[in-house]
């Protein structure tokens, strides 16, 4: 295991998937029988576990549960289905393992991608489904045409969504379903939904057709629109203080819905 400031990281595997399982240090356990998922972004052609190692470790000590930060496979190993397969293995055998009873999905960019088609998949299969979903900038409707909301952020320019379109089709794992995740159609699969997204950046879209489609479906989220930041910030959290008032923002979300779901639990037990 590796030593990070306040958990244990232990290098495991999950449904196949090479995952890394940051375990938040202490006995106290306000959420037992909880654990998080994290997807990383990078457009599916780039980031990694080690990249994304910092809001990982963040959301394990804020929330006090295990957060397992999963590396799925990307370009050139494999396309868009092939990432959302891996995600999905990884969620379903932490789910039928039996160890939790609530898991919360959380990812970035193309991590946001994942956590919707995790969700949809598990509704497909007739599987319990995340407790909530927590998206930074998430990257929802890759179907969608450019331009997008902008063409000058840095961290996600619109070469990138179009680099994006050529790895699409690529197995070995079929994309199922729609690419567009922001419609009624899949918006009544969504648990309790948190996004955050920058004000005028390329994904600023995504985040909000998804809000109005929750709205529509009668699904509780929220969405958290910050001027001046880039794409993706919340993954910086602490560098800035608006990254930090982000991710706290979304631990108090994610922890309130964890509460909720463990009473509904020993209510019907």
């Amino acid at each position: 295991p590796q030593s990070v400031r306040g958990v244990r990281v232990d290098k495991i595997t999950l449904g196949g998937v090479p995952t890394e399982r940051i375990v938040p240090d202490g006995d106290a356990d306000p959420h037992p029988r909880a654990a998080l998922v994290y997807y990383h972004g990078g457009a599916f052609i780039g980031g990694n576990l080690d990249t994304h190692r910092r809001i990982a470790v963040l959301l394990a000590r804020g929330l006090r549960v295990p957060v397992y930060n999963v590396e799925y496979r990307q370009y050139p190993d494999g396309g868009v289905g092939t990432s959302v397969a891996d995600g999905f293995a990884a969620y379903r055998e932490l789910l039928e393992g039996g160890d939790f009873d609530r898991i919360l999905v959380a990812g970035d960019s193309a991590g946001g991608f994942v956590c919707a088609k995790v969700i949809e998949y598990a509704a497909e299969a007739d599987i319990q489904g995340p407790t909530a979903f927590a998206g930074f900038s998430p990257f929802l409707d890759i179907s969608a045409g450019l331009p997008r909301t902008s063409r000058h952020d840095a961290m996600l320019p619109l070469s990138k969504i179009r680099q994006l379109r050529t790895v699409l089709g690529r197995g070995p794992e079929e994309l199922r379903g729609p690419e567009d995740m922001t419609t009624d159609a899949t918006a009544r699969h969504f648990p309790p939904s948190i996004l955050f997204v920058a004000s005028r950046e390329a994904l600023e879209l995504d985040s909000l057709e998804l809000h109005a489609a929750l709205d529509r479906a009668g699904v509780e989220n929220e969405v958290h629109v910050y001027e001046g930041q880039v794409h993706a910030f919340v993954v910086t959290a602490g560098l800035t203080p608006e990254s930090w008032a982000a991710y706290k923002t979304a631990v108090a979300f994610l922890s309130k819905h964890l509460t909720e779901a463990e009473g509904t639990r020993s209510a019907a037990a």
